[in-house]
């Protein structure tokens, strides 16, 4: 009953890392570019920039609420990602 969505899930799911890993390479690039000018981790204006272009994109609006909060999840996730490259980098 359960194999074929959970099937399916688990594709999405391989996609989605491969799309993740291409995202934190851009992130990477994020790191050294902030660092070479020497600015800030946090860009609250581009976070709400980012949120709410998605918000426009989304188009099943049963998931707006949840896909815009898995978003803002990695916005999160990257941020630390980013301080924590920061730090290993200048050490």
């Amino acid at each position: 009953m359960l194999e074929k969505p959970r099937a399916e899930i688990n594709q999405i799911d391989a996609e989605i890392l491969k799309l993740l890993e291409r995202r934190y390479a851009c992130v990477d690039e994020v790191v050294r570019i902030k660092q070479e000018n020497d600015l800030p981790t946090l860009d609250v204006s581009r976070e709400v920039e980012v949120i709410a272009r998605l918000g426009e994109l989304a188009e099943q609006e049963a998931y707006k609420e949840a896909i815009l909060e898995t978003f803002q999840s990695m916005m999160d996730i990257s941020r630390a990602y980013q301080e924590k490259k920061k730090t290993t980098t200048l050490s």
